[in-house]
């Protein structure tokens, strides 16, 4: 008898095991998806704010400034897609 019920509970274990494993894959698609939104979002913010800085190096007339900010924009860009490419290839 207690063989049986042994047995009786086995499908239930492993059909909450299944739902368990199920749940946990249905959390790290979403968690990933979220993941690579949150990095697209950044990306756009930091491309807008170096967008800022060059037309602002644009219009100024001295080009020690210039150089400075479009020198900095470009570390920030190349920062920016180190970040990046560094958290997608931790979300895949």
């Amino acid at each position: 008898m207690a063989s049986t019920q042994a047995q009786g509970t086995m499908p239930t274990f492993d059909a909450a095991f299944g739902q368990v494993k199920d749940l946990n894959e249905q959390w790290l698609a979403a968690a990933r998806k979220a993941g690579n939104l949150y990095l697209h979002s950044y990306e756009k913010a930091i491309d807008g704010a170096i967008e800022f800085e060059l037309e602002f190096a644009r219009r100024t007339e001295q080009e020690w400034l210039k150089n400075l900010i479009e020198a900095q924009a470009e570390m920030t860009r190349e920062l920016t897609h180190s970040y990046t490419s560094a958290a997608r290839s931790l979300l895949k």
